[in-house]
């Protein structure tokens, strides 16, 4: 069955649901350390064994793959994410956070934006400080990229 993108219903949803604040705040700023282009900030959002799986591609684990991949990509691209939390909680030291997504890819070297439209699962580690940082990130589309023309 095909699935279906994210609409201002399912949005909506995410309103109407109590979610973790701590969570929250953790998801709002792992959003903001992505749009802000800047490696540094997006690492500090990492657990130290955190790894990514990114749709189609490789499985990224550790600091230093993470750093890099990272850091490539904005070397490539200008982002932009809109992360829509649906719901989240809390097992333990683990945190769950599930949502839609969507991302504007401009190619610094003055290519076609790309535009997605994702799923995802963020799953944070309680520090021990009582903070979260991004344990996995995990996440794939629901239509294919769209190129812009």
């Amino acid at each position: 069955m095909a699935s279906r993108p994210a609409t201002k219903k399912t949005a909506a949803k995410a309103k109407k649901t109590k979610l973790d604040p701590d969570l929250l705040e953790a998801h709002y700023a792992y959003e903001a350390a992505i749009n802000s282009n800047n490696t540094d900030r997006v690492m500090a959002m990492y657990d130290k064994d955190a790894e990514v799986l990114e749709p189609d591609g490789r499985f990224i684990s550790g600091h230093k793959n993470i750093r890099k991949w990272v850091d490539d990509y904005f070397k490539a691209f200008k982002t932009v994410w809109k992360k829509v939390p649906l719901k989240n909680f809390v097992c333990g030291d683990y945190g769950f956070d599930e949502g839609i997504d969507t991302a504007v890819d401009t190619p610094r070297n003055g290519g076609k934006p790309t535009q997605y439209n994702c799923k995802g699962i963020l799953i944070y580690k309680r520090q021990a400080d009582g903070g979260w940082l991004v344990f996995r990130d995990i996440w794939n589309n629901n239509v294919p990229p769209i190129k812009s023309k």
